[in-house]
This record gives C-alpha cells, structure tokens and sequence, in this order.
C-alpha cells in the first residue's frame, strides 16, 4: 500500500490504511480489521515504517481485537514479526475486563540488558582483551541449554522465583546498592512458585548465571565521546565518554521462561472456550486476567522475571570477578553502580529502549 507522509508518500508492506499522525507516529484505524477495538499506532521514522514486515501490520491489528484493550495497540521502532504480538508491541488491558496472554509477554519472560560501567579507558583494557574476553568465556557459559556454576535444591531455586535479584545479593552475588539500580528493585510481588510446572523447574534449575542462544550476549563496549549525543543522561549514568568501557549484558529467564509460557499457552487454549473468547491468532491464547487461570499465570510469570532479574545479577558477579581477575583490585576497575535496563544514549527514535528513569534522578538528586 502507499501511504501519504510527511515526504510524499510511502510503500507499505500492507494493505491496510496507515494515516500519518506526526513523523513518527502512523496509525491504523479501527475500520481496517474486523474486530479491531481500538487502533493500532506504530512509532517510527518513514525509513523504518517502510521496512517493517506485514506481520507487524497484521500482529499489531490483530492485538487490537483482544478483550479490554485500552486507548490503542503499539508497536515500537524496532517491530518485526513476533510471536502472537509483534516484537516491540505494546498493549494495556483492563484488570477487570482485559486479558492476560503469553504471546504480549514472550517467551523469554523478563528478557533484559543491563550495563555495567567501569572507570577503565580503552587503552587500559587493549593489552588485556584477550585474557579478559577468556575469562569472561569461563565464568559464563553461552549456548541452548547451558548450565552455570550454581547448584540449587527445589526450595532453594524456589527462593529465587520470589526474591530475585535480592536472593543473590544476600549470597555475596553483587552488592546492595545494585538493587536500587534494577526495575522494582530486582523483584517483582505476587510470584507463587506452586503455579511453576515441574518441567519448568527442571529446565531452570541449573542454569542461573548464563546467557542462553539466540540474540543473547555478552559484550565489552567502549563509549567514545563523539558518540553521546544526551551528555545529561550520560552523566546521570556515570558514561563519560572518553573512551570508556563499560560492559552490556542481554538475557532474561532461559529454558524456565519459556516452559512457563509453553505450559500456560496449553491452559489458556482451553479457557478461551471456557470463557467464550475468540483471537485472530492462536498465538494469541489468552485468559482474561481476573480468572483463576489468568492469575496462575501471572503468578508463574512474576517467578520467571524474577529469575531473570537473579540471572543478569549472577552474570552481573561473574563480569566483576572476570574483570578482578584480569585487572586485580583497582579502585577504578570497581564503579558498577548501575545496572539497568537500557536506553542508548543516541539521537534517533529508533534507538531508544527500556530505561529505568528513577535511577537518573536519582543520581541527578545526589549529584
């Protein structure tokens, strides 16, 4: 379809009406799909919007229909075909009305970054880069199914699925002050380990303190000046350019997340009949929140981001004693204070992700 933008007009990959709301933002109107609730809006430039797939059109459309729907269906910049929902699409739904469904959440449930600064420059790191990127290797395993170094018994991996983040500080994996830098400080309420399959469990149990496959990574990064474009976030941060290193993290809860989603898709299949629902996609099985199943599943769910919240701070340890290791106890090695979920310190809308905005002013309060 060609859409008129704001520099002429456009060739979509899709036949629906896109109206032009400003430069970044398009809309899908109601009457394009039977069923549809409220439109779908999608957040980009006209380069990106013309690169997206018809999937995302159709994904994000087909959102719109679901129960309880509130204002629109999103999709950010960087959309592309997911699973039910599409990759970047975002939906609010009534806690009385609306539904709660595995395809909105994805399967890899809590799936995050986290950036780790240090004080070192490039031309500190450079002579050492390949034992470091060793010893990184070492500390943490990548690949499907990997298993870390930890251990754990069914009532101990239980207290991780209700404490995240926090279960590891209190076992010397970071320190205290890392959890004032992690979305609700590293733990989200309302886990019930007893909603969690067995299966899910024993896919889990073993494997906290790893990266997993896919577009999971690990990286060290150098921020060099020329490349912060918002200084006040950068500094709220602690990135001051320079050369800089800091590392990124890219995980979220592995084999556990995604048995959780598995198990919960199967139940809700058989609750929609229950419930009289229909979805345009059975990728889209949902339950409406306020149901039993509904809150089983959210229950489960909170345990599994609650794990990956454990899982990016175990990692999180590993980077800090890989970089011990390497560079011994310098002071300087040690400024790991925040680690969040990120938001590039780039100019473009496409750039922009996830960011933990209490942290900034925080930062900027005790500046």
């Amino acid at each position: 379809m060609e859409c008129a933008g704001g520099g002429g007009r456009m060739k979509l990959h899709t036949k629906m009406r896109v109206n032009r709301i400003t430069d970044e933002v398009w809309e899908i109107p109601i009457s394009e799909k039977t069923g549809m609730l409220v439109p779908a809006r999608i957040y980009a430039t006209p380069t990106l919007l013309q690169s997206m797939d018809a999937g995302v059109f159709e994904q994000v459309t087909n959102v719109a229909c679901l129960p309880g729907i509130r204002r629109y269906a999103l999709c950010m910049p960087d959309g592309h075909w997911g699973y039910g929902f599409p990759i970047g699409g975002v939906a609010a739904f009534d806690v009385r009305t609306g539904v709660i469904s595995p395809g909105g959440v994805g399967y890899d449930v809590n799936c995050g970054m986290r950036l780790i600064r240090t004080d070192l420059t490039l031309e500190d790191v450079q002579p050492h880069l390949e034992r470091l990127m060793t010893e990184l290797f070492r500390r943490v395993p990548a690949g499907v199914g990997a298993s870390g170094f930890m251990r754990l018994d069914r009532a101990s991996f239980e207290d991780v699925m209700t404490n995240g983040a926090r279960w590891c500080i209190e076992r010397g994996l970071g320190w205290h002050r890392d959890l004032d830098a992690i979305e609700e400080k590293g733990c989200i309420a309302d886990a019930d380990p007893s909603k969690v399959s067995d299966q899910a469990v024993s896919r889990g149990i073993n494997q906290l303190g790893t990266l997993g496959s896919g577009n999971h990574y690990l990286e060290v990064q150098v921020v060099s000046s020329e490349r912060v474009f918002d200084k006040e976030t950068a500094a709220a941060w602690g990135i001051t350019g320079h050369d800089q290193i800091v590392v990124m993290v890219h995980c979220g809860s592995r084999g556990f997340g995604h048995q959780v989603a598995s198990d919960y898709l199967k139940v809700f299949e058989k609750a929609m009949r229950r419930y009289g629902i229909s979805v345009k996609d059975q990728q889209l099985a949902c339950a409406p929140f306020a149901s039993m199943e509904g809150q089983d599943y959210f229950a489960a769910m909170n345990c599994a981001a609650n794990t990956a919240f454990a899982n990016r701070q175990v990692i999180t340890h590993q980077i800090r004693e890989a970089f011990s290791t390497v560079f011994g106890d310098r002071p300087r090695t040690w400024a790991w204070n925040w680690s969040m979920t990120w938001r590039t310190i780039l100019p473009k809308l496409s750039d922009i992700r996830k960011a933990n905005w209490s942290c900034i002013e925080k930062d900027r309060q005790e500046r």
